[in-house]
């Protein structure tokens, strides 16, 4: 009895097993993986070359309350983080140099008010008598001239006239004696009114910047610090309180030797955490600074960025003072390759109004 062989398949004909849609989503998503890896990885170390990141501190305008001369503090009427206005007393103080200057400039002015009186007194005297001592040096001459004619006609003795010429010596000496006096006293209180008023307005400055041991705040802000406490003796110039002015900004650091420019008028982001907020480019300084202490890498030289100044646009709250951010402006690619050939996309650069209006530049 006969069994029927089994057929069996050519060996060069597999029959065909199509791939699942499974395995094509894994291989894309891996590519996918691939590209956003690369692009991550090349913006964290290449990003920097093409577009501005770069980091920055919140500031104010800054003022002190300080005194110029040494002082004791006596009371802090302001805390840190409080808001304060111009014209406020933000501390009382005590200053035994001042009191000491006050006096001496006090007894000073009594001292030349007396001498000032005295030559007053002195001139008022000149001035009444002056006009007599004239009349008296008048008559004095014409009795001698008329002596004088007497004893040409040999109706005068010899020493009548010697006695009208010394009465007439006395009377213009002594009326000389009196305008010589008078010149010297209108010099002397013309010096001294001069020295007078000079003190009189020391005396008025020292007591208005003194006031009473009151210290002012300056401008309209916040006190972000105190530096004295109650019965601290600071030294001239020393600050006591220090202040921010409400209106904030940015000092930001940039990077240089890069493949972009920034200018006044440039918008830009300002990042903190997951908020951004719109800022505007004022000012780029032409030098370099220190970065401060926390933007500093460790064991590692000290680094030294252009400052620039970057405010807020208008409607945008402003983060709290001394908060790190980041500043951010979009890379487009398009725009910087048409500024690389000459032909600045104005259309786009206009448009722009939420990242930077970047210039590219070749290096």
């Amino acid at each position: 009895m006969m069994r029927r062989i089994k057929s069996r398949a050519a060996i060069d004909k597999v029959p065909r097993n199509p791939r699942s849609n499974r395995a094509a989503i894994i291989r894309w998503s891996y590519l996918v993986g691939v590209v956003v890896l690369g692009a991550w990885l090349g913006d964290l170390f290449l990003g920097g070359f093409f577009y501005l990141r770069s980091e920055g501190l919140v500031l104010g305008e800054p003022a002190v309350v300080a005194a110029e001369f040494p002082v004791t503090v006596r009371e802090l009427r302001v805390r840190e983080g409080e808001r304060v206005e111009a014209g406020m007393v933000a501390a009382v103080v005590t200053s035994q140099s001042v009191a000491e200057t006050l006096a001496k400039l006090t007894a000073d002015l009594g001292a030349r008010q007396n001498r000032l009186s005295e030559l007053r007194v002195r001139a008022q005297t000149i001035d009444s008598i002056l006009a007599l001592a004239e009349t008296r040096e008048k008559v004095a001459s014409d009795a001698r001239k008329e002596l004088e004619s007497l004893l040409d006609r040999g109706l005068l003795s010899i020493d009548k006239r010697t006695a009208a010429v010394e009465s007439e010596f006395r009377s213009r000496q002594e009326l000389e004696s009196l305008k010589a006096e008078r010149g010297v006293i209108e010099a002397e209180l013309r010096t001294l009114q001069a020295a007078y008023g000079e003190a009189e307005a020391a005396v008025r400055d020292l007591r208005g910047l003194y006031n009473n041991g009151k210290m002012q705040v300056p401008i309209d802000g916040i006190v972000s610090r105190r530096a004295a406490e109650r019965g601290a003796v600071v030294r001239a110039g020393e600050p006591i309180v220090e202040v921010y002015g409400h209106q904030r900004y940015v000092l930001a650091y940039l990077p240089t030797g890069n493949l972009y420019t920034i200018a006044p008028g440039d918008r830009v982001e300002v990042k903190t955490g997951l908020r951004s907020i719109s800022g505007v480019v004022k000012r780029v300084e032409p030098f370099a600074a220190a970065l401060p202490k926390e933007f500093q890498r460790n064991f590692s030289p000290v680094d030294r960025q252009q400052v620039m100044r970057v405010e807020f646009a208008d409607g945008n709250d402003a983060p709290p003072l001394f908060t790190k951010v980041q500043l951010r402006s979009a890379f487009e690619l398009p725009r910087w390759i048409a500024s690389l050939w000459g032909e600045p996309n104005k259309q786009g650069s206009a448009d722009n109004t939420v990242t930077g209006d970047l210039k590219p530049a070749l290096p």
